[in-house]
C-alpha cells in the first residue's frame, strides 16, 4: 500500500532570465512572487498528467520497495539486512503501536541469529517513489509492471503492487510460480518478461562472505564443502554425497575455494549443503551443548519479515519448498588441460540441470538430468559460445527460474541456440528430494582453480494459500520424506488459489508474498479494474538517508516517537528518536524499478 505524502516533491520548472540591469526592491519581490506562483502551476500541471511522488508505508512489495523498516547489521556473521518496521506504529508513523510496540529482535537472513540491536537501530520511512501517470493513457498495463492503482475496497487508498493476471484469463497459483489456464485446461507458468527483472527481485538464500564464524569454530560445519558421490550408502554423509578431505580446500580469511589439478579424470565437486542453523541451535552455543546440524530443503525463508515485536510475534514461518535457485560466484581457472570442465549443477528434485563450458574452446552447453532414469546421462537442452578460455578469470551466474535456464558470464547473459525453457507441471516434478539437501554445485575436470564471492538466491515463492501457516511445514522442511507426505496430502490445497480475471479488470500480487494485502486475500474482489490505475512506478528517487556518525552511533536525534501511557496520555518517547542529523543520501537505492 501507497499513502501520498502530505507535501509531495515536486519537479523543478525552468529557471528565469536574469535581468538586463538592477531592479527596485519592490519590482524584485513582485518577479518573485510571479515566477513562485508560475512555478506551482508548472509543478501542478506536471504532477496531473506526468508523475506524481509516492512514499511506501508497508513491506508488501518487499525487496523491491521497502515500506518503513529498520537496516541491521548482524553481529554474528556481519551481514547487513533490512526489517520491516510498519507494525510498530499506527498510521501517521510516529505513534508506538500499543498493540505491538517496538521491534525486540530480527533473525539475519544469512545466519538465522537472532539480532536485539534491532530494538535501538534507527528507523526510517519507506522508499519514496516516482509513478508516470501518463503512460496509462496510451497503452494497456503490462504484466509484471509495478502499478499504483485506486484499492478497489477503498477507493481514497493508494495500493503499490506487481501486475501478474491480464483481463479474460484464468490463473493458478502453487508451488510458489503462476500459471495461465489454456484453453485445454492444462497450464502456461508465467515467467517475467525481462531477465534483469528476474535478476532483480531474487532473495537472498546464503552469502558466503557472511560466515556465522562463532559457529564454525565451536564445530558447525560450512555449508560449501569438497564432495564426492558415495560408492557405499553407509559412507554418505549428506543424500548421496560424502565429503572428500583432498580436494576443495576453503581459505577462511579470503572466503576462497581451492582445488589443485590432481583429479584429472573426474569432476571434483564443491557443492552447497542447506544446513541452516535455528534459534535453538545458537541457544545450544551459548550453553556449551553439542550441535546437531542437518541439512533442510530451501525454504521460502523471508529476512524482510522475521522480526520479534514485544507484544506480538510477527515472523511469518518458514513453510514451503523452494526449487527455483540460482548461484554466482568468480572463478580463477589453473592448469587447465586439453578437455578442462567448468561445471554447475541445480538440483530440481527429479531434475537436475547443469551448466558446462569447455574450457578449450569456450562451448557452453545446458543440459537435463532425469535421475529417475540415470543421474550420470545429460540431455542437452541448448548451446552457446562464450569467451572464456583455458587458465581464465571470470564471473558467473547460472538460474532456474520459472522453468527456464540463464547463465550470464561476466555480467553479460549468454544468448543460446535453443530455447532453455521447459514444462515441469506434474506433481512427481515439483517434490522435493534428499538430492535437495545438495542442491548447488560446482565442479572442475581437468584442471585447479579457486572459486570465490558465492552466492545463493531464490525466486520469489507466490504463496497460493492463506498467509497464515501452521509452524510444522517449518519443521518438515528438514525431513523430506516428511515434507513430500504433507504436500500429497494437504499441502496442495493449502498451496492453491485460482482466480478468473473479468474483461478490462487485472489481477495483482506483492512481491513479499507472506506479507501482501492483495489479490488473493481482498473481501469484495480479486482484481483491480481498469479505471482505478494511476500509474506505473518508475524510480526510487529517494530511499532512506544515512546518519552520519561513528561505529555504534547514528548521529543527534532531532524528533522523537510518541508512545500511549497506560492512562491513555500521549507521551514523548526520548528513548526512541525518529529522525537524525546530519546524513546523506543513500545513492545506492536511487535506481530504477523493475
Amino acid at each position: 500500500m501507497v499513502e501520498q505524502p502530505v507535501t509531495s516533491p515536486e519537479t523543478p520548472t525552468g529557471k528565469p532570465a536574469a535581468p538586463a540591469k538592477p531592479k527596485k526592491e519592490k519590482e524584485s519581490a513582485r518577479e518573485t512572487i510571479e515566477s513562485v506562483i508560475f512555478a506551482f502551476i508548472l509543478a501542478f500541471l506536471f504532477r496531473t498528467f506526468e508523475a506524481e511522488a509516492f512514499v511506501i508505508p508497508t513491506g508488501s512489495m518487499a525487496p523491491t520497495l521497502f515500506g518503513r523498516h529498520k537496516e541491521i547489521h548482524c553481529t554474528e556473521c556481519g551481514y547487513t539486512f533490512e526489517i520491516g518496521a510498519s507494525r510498530e506504529v499506527l498510521r501517521d508513523g510516529k505513534i508506538i503501536n500499543p498493540g505491538a510496540g517496538r521491534i525486540r529482535m530480527a533473525m539475519c537472513p544469512n545466519c538465522r541469529f537472532d539480532n536485539d540491536s534491532a530494538y535501538d537501530a534507527p528507523p526510517y520511512k519507506g522508499d519514496r517513489i516516482l509513478v508516470n501517470k501518463f503512460q496509462y493513457e496510451l497503452k494497456d498495463p503490462r504484466r509484471f509492471d509495478v502499478v499504483v492503482f485506486k484499492f478497489p475496497e477503498d477507493a481514497k487508498t493508494n495500493y503499490i503492487k506487481r501486475l501478474v493476471g491480464l483481463p479474460g484469463e484464468t490463473l493458478r497459483i502453487h508451488h510458489g510460480n503462476v500459471y495461465k489456464v489454456t484453453g485445454d485446461g492444462s497450464e502456461e507458468i508465467l515467467r517475467k518478461d525481462d531477465l534483469e527483472k528476474m535478476r532483480a527481485i531474487q532473495i537472498p538464500v546464503y552469502d558466503d562472505a557472511y560466515p556465522p564464524k562463532k559457529l564454525n569454530e565451536a564445530g558447525w560445519p560450512d555449508r560449501w564443502a569438497a564432495m564426492k558421490k558415495a560408492e557405499d550408502p553407509q559412507a554418505a554423509t549428506i543424500a548421496s554425497w560424502q565429503n572428500q578431505n583432498d580436494s576443495w580446500k576453503l581459505d577462511d580469511a579470503s572466503r576462497s575455494y581451492t582445488l589443485a589439478a590432481d583429479k584429472a579424470d573426474q569432476t571434483s565437486w564443491l557443492r552447497y549443503r542447506h544446513i541452516v542453523p535455528s534459534r535453538q541451535d545458537w541457544m545450544k552455543l551459548d550453553n556449551g551443548e553439542p550441535f546437531e546440524p542437518k541439512p533442510r530443503i530451501v525454504g521460502d525463508f523471508c529476512g524482510y519479515n522475521e522480526v520479534d515485536l514485544m507484544f506480538d510475534d510477527g515472523q511469518s514461518v518458514e513453510s514451503y519448498w523452494v526449487s527455483d535457485l540460482s548461484v554466482s560466484g568468480k572463478a580463477e581457472i589453473s592448469n587447465a588441460q586439453e578437455g578442462a570442465q567448468f561445471v554447475i549443477e541445480l538440483t530440481e528434485g527429479l531434475h537436475w540441470y547443469r551448466c558446462r563450458i569447455d574450457l578449450t574452446t569456450g562451448q557452453l552447453i545446458l543440459a537435463r538430468v532425469e535421475v529417475a532414469l540415470d543421474e550420470n546421462e545429460e540431455i542437452p537442452v541448448a548451446t552457446a559460445s562464450t569467451s572464456v578460455r583455458g587458465n581464465d578469470n571470470f564471473t558467473f551466474e547460472f538460474a532456474n527460474v520459472d522453468d527456464q535456464l540463464s547463465v550470464w558470464i561476466d555480467d553479460d547473459r549468454i544468448e543460446f541456440d535453443n530455447p532453455t525453457t521447459y514444462s515441469n507441471t506434474q506433481l512427481h516434478g515439483m517434490l522435493p528430494m534428499e538430492s535437495d539437501y545438495t542442491p548447488v554445485g560446482i565442479g572442475l575436470q581437468k584442471a585447479g582453480g579457486k572459486i570465490s564471492r558465492l552466492e545463493i538466491k531464490r525466486d520469489i515463492y507466490y504463496r497460493g494459500g492463506s498467509v497464515a501457516v501452521s509452524r510444522d511445514w517449518n519443521q518438515m522442511l528438514g525431513d523430506v520424506g516428511q515434507w513430500q507426505r504433507a504436500y500429497r496430502n494437504r499441502g496442495r490445497d493449502e498451496d492453491y488459489f485460482e482466480v478468473t480475471i473479468p474483461q478490462n479488470e487485472y489481477f495483482v500480487l506483492g512481491d513479499n508474498s507472506p506479507e501482501s494485502s492483495d489479490g488473493r486475500f481482498w473481501n469484495a474482489t480479486n482484481t483491480v479494474p481498469r479505471d482505478a490505475f494511476v500509474g506505473k512506478a518508475f524510480f526510487i528517487y529517494w530511499p532512506h538517508g544515512i546518519p552520519l556518525g561513528q561505529k555504534g552511533t547514528v548521529g543527534i536525534p532531532v524528533s522523537f516517537h510518541k508512545m500511549y501511557k497506560r492512562n491513555g496520555e500521549l507521551v514523548t518517547d526520548r528513548s526512541y528518536p525518529i529522525h537524525y542529523v546530519p546524513f546523506y543520501p543513500n545513492f545506492w537505492r536511487m535506481q530504477r524499478i523493475r
